[in-house]
């Protein structure tokens, strides 16, 4: 798989306040960028764990933990699903 390297800098008082290590931080910022990104729909499970760097089953948890539903239809598109297997 290739890959590429996103980097961005922060100042250490953030670190401090934050009481968190470089590798915390980045782990976090993962894992918050990932929720998000799967949240709005724009990743999949998958790919949203992957960016997290976690299993499926792992971010599965993290969703319950952070409270972000793993299905989130509107309730138009609900509806539309429903009638679909009406038929």
């Amino acid at each position: 798989m290739k890959t590429t390297q996103i980097s961005f800098e922060i100042s250490e008082g953030i670190l401090e306040v934050l009481n968190e290590s470089r590798d915390q931080f980045v782990r976090q910022v993962r894992l918050f960028t990932a929720l998000q990104l799967f949240k709005s729909h724009k990743l999949s499970i998958g790919k949203a764990a992957e960016l997290a760097g976690m299993s499926k089953d792992r971010f599965l948890i993290e969703l319950d933990n952070h409270t972000i539903a793993l299905i989130d239809y509107e309730p138009a598109e609900l509806e539309q699903e429903l009638e679909r297997f009406e038929s």
